[in-house]
């Protein structure tokens, strides 16, 4: 499977069981619908779908300590886009 196809497909999942935000799974879908899908950036797609199957709602908070929360995917997210 394709990297892309997995960040969607893990994306939704996590929007399932975890409550991963709609925002982020709507642009994990508009990064394979685009027409350079996030080209040369294979090690922040792999980094993203490592982040996305550590998804947790309330990390940092407590003991959530290896979890991962939506503003830390929304920053990967950015470095993708080329934004940050």
């Amino acid at each position: 499977m394709e990297l892309l196809e997995q960040l969607v497909e893990t994306a939704q999942r996590q929007h399932e069981e975890a409550d991963l935000p709609d925002w982020i799974v709507e642009e994990i879908i508009a990064l394979r619908a685009a027409p350079a899908p996030a080209h040369g950036r294979d090690d922040l797609l792999a980094l993203l779908l490592l982040q996305l199957e550590d998804f947790d709602s309330y990390a940092g908070a407590g003991c959530f300590g290896d979890s991962v929360s939506a503003a830390t995917i929304a920053a990967t997210l950015d470095r993708i886009r080329g934004v940050a």
